[in-house]
């Protein structure tokens, strides 16, 4: 089922607000073989990897996970974006964050790793998540939750420390402020199937999840308008993503053949930049 918002007024959603919900993206077929694959994903997650990212729930990359790439390359998600301007796609990665029951809030960040690239200061993001949630969500089972704009000015928030790091993941510090209410979010309540789009320069975060159900979404990091990046971005997205993925059967990468970087030049890749320097300004200034 198509959706009824017009790509146009998407394409506007994401570029001011940092991001978009697109209805009915997968359907129950797409949602069972995907579902299935968490499954043995989350099987094979010990204890400590557990323990190790409680806060966001589970970490896993798509590395080992061949089966995703339907989701990844999903024809509908890819056309719906291409009406939305967004063209020359290229991926990165998939993960798995599931939530279990009585998991805690995911705290705030911004997933942008390339600010030394001059893209991350235009109005064209570098990098964009799609987020496909397996079961609705709600404030109770950890929906997401967002600052929207805050992918185009610097927040207090970008002073606190980079996403993912050891001591934020398992939560060493419960206090911390990252794990607060701020002014101006957003709750982000979708069912499953629909498709979250949005910039990884905008502050998001989840609630925790109070049900006794897993709360499941894949997050797909692509990268639109590859050929302008700088090289040195071209080069560390083209050598991560064929690292990651060197293990994938050729029936598997057919299915996102059109979503692989290829970087012929031979600049080095880039040092991940996970920070803004002063070309993000406030909205004062």
């Amino acid at each position: 089922m198509e959706t009824t918002v017009s790509p146009e007024r998407l394409a506007e959603q994401l570029r001011e607000d940092g991001f978009c919900v697109i209805p009915n993206m997968a359907d129950e077929a797409l949602l069972s073989k995907t579902r299935a694959c968490v499954e043995k994903a989350l099987s094979e997650y010990d204890a400590e990897r557990r323990e190790n990212t409680k806060a966001p729930g589970s970490l896993i990359d798509s590395n080992f996970y061949p089966e995703l790439a339907d989701l990844i390359g999903n024809p509908l998600a890819l056309k719906t974006l291409g009406q939305m301007g967004l063209r020359d796609i290229k991926f990165w990665k998939a993960v798995i964050i599931s939530k279990p029951p009585g998991g805690p809030r995911l705290y705030w960040h911004q997933d942008c790793i390339m600010w030394q690239d001059a893209r991350a200061y235009s109005d064209r993001a570098p990098m964009i998540f799609l987020m496909y949630y397996l079961e609705d969500t709600r404030r109770e089972n950890g929906c997401l939750r967002l600052l929207a704009g805050s992918h185009q000015y610097r927040h207090v928030l970008h002073d606190m420390g980079e996403a993912h790091t050891k001591d934020i993941n398992r939560m060493d510090n419960p206090d911390d402020p990252r794990f607060k209410d701020y002014a101006n979010e957003v709750d982000v309540p979708i069912k499953a199937g629909d498709l979250v789009v949005g910039d990884a320069r905008m502050f998001h975060a989840t609630h925790e999840n109070a049900s006794d159900e897993q709360r499941t979404v894949i997050t797909i990091w692509f990268h639109p308008f590859f050929s302008d990046l700088q090289e040195d971005t071209q080069s560390w997205i083209h050598s991560a993503m064929h690292k990651q993925h060197e293990t994938w059967p050729d029936d598997a990468l057919a299915k996102i053949s059109t979503l692989i970087p290829d970087y012929q030049g031979d600049v080095e890749p880039m040092e991940l930049t996970r920070t803004p320097d002063e070309r993000l300004r406030s909205p004062a200034g």
